[in-house]
């Protein structure tokens, strides 16, 4: 079994208007998740790529993905006959009984069609005023038009991968992928990103957006604070939560929750503080606390608080990613 990891933390504060926010890096789990299962994966031609870049860039992409240290997919080379002996799998588990057979091949191909690989030019106009005519103060007395040439440059990618299991033939996916770029500049404003760059920007985002489909990823969630209620907080107590809310602003999370904590034991009404203990709790991946203090919190404040709503529903969604990772990530 591959290992299921703690949700990752990176932990920084981000001040947007008068609301700070925490943000939290989590392991999601794949859409897809029937290839999400599979372990190892060879990845062949795609029609319409004569020079090989898609696929190259597809296994580079798969390739890429690592879970708690280790590559998530073992990708078979593109060389190896596809009854024969591949790489073996990399994901062992230490806890399993030993005397289990190590497989070997691959489990899944990955194939399918480049649809759109390319890019083009959209020539347009537009109208410029100039002043040919001043006053000795500098004041505009006449103006005229003038129409100068346009460029828009438009990249087009777009590709469908398929995910075939190799020993049943069953077709797990085949879903479109397309991304666009776009660059506009008049002559008498510079020139256009190439077309070149657009389209490789365009591609990397379509395989990006593939990988993410197929296998395990990290997100980045917001998490707002409250650092205020109606409760009648001593001064003491402000300049605790204020104090921790420096803290994490200098990348000190850890003693910004014990500052929380500790203002949290001295006062003991209000929604703001077990609020903020909930956040800390959940950072630290212990949802069954942090769900104590969010309800603790929705408990005093009486009438529904958003951010108090919303960490229960999160704290949910949560759950139900652990439960799918842990299938996945078998």
């Amino acid at each position: 079994m591959r290992r299921l990891p703690l949700a990752l933390c990176c932990l920084f504060l981000l001040c947007a208007c008068a609301t700070p926010v925490v943000k939290k890096q989590m392991l999601i789990p794949a859409p897809a998740a029937e290839v999400a299962r599979l372990t190892r994966l060879r990845v062949t031609g795609f029609d319409n790529d004569g020079a090989g870049q898609v696929r190259a860039a597809v296994e580079s992409a798969l390739a890429s993905v690592v879970v708690d240290g280790r590559p998530y997919f073992t990708l078979i080379g593109a060389n190896a006959p596809s009854t024969g002996l591949g790489k073996p799998m990399q994901w062992i588990d230490s806890s399993k009984t030993k005397g289990q057979p190590i497989r070997y091949g691959a489990e899944g191909l990955v194939q399918g069609s480049v649809d759109q690989n390319g890019w083009q030019d959209e020539r347009y106009t537009e109208d410029r005023s100039e002043c040919v005519a001043e006053d000795a103060k500098g004041r505009c007395l006449q103006t005229r038009n003038r129409r100068v040439q346009c460029v828009r440059r438009v990249a087009q990618f777009s590709f469908t991968p398929r995910v075939v299991q190799k020993d049943t033939g069953e077709v797990l996916l085949s879903q479109e992928f397309s991304e666009t770029g776009q660059s506009n500049a008049c002559l008498d404003r510079g020139t256009p990103a190439s077309g070149a760059t657009l389209l490789a920007t365009a591609r990397a985002k379509a395989i990006a957006r593939f990988k993410n489909h197929v296998a395990p990823h990290y997100v980045t969630m917001d998490i707002p604070l409250i650092t205020e209620d109606d409760s009648g907080m001593s001064a003491q107590t402000k300049v605790l939560v204020s104090g921790g809310v420096d803290f994490a602003q200098a990348g000190q999370t850890g003693k910004a929750c014990q500052v929380w904590r500790s203002a949290a034991r001295s006062h003991s009404a209000g929604f703001a503080l077990p609020y903020l203990s909930g956040v800390c709790a959940e950072l630290e991946d212990d949802l069954d606390q942090a769900e104590s203090f969010y309800s603790q919190a929705e408990k005093r404040a009486g009438n529904p608080v958003a951010e108090i709503t919303a960490a229960l529903a999160r704290l949910k969604t949560t759950r139900a990613n652990l439960d799918r990772l842990e299938q996945q990530l078998k």
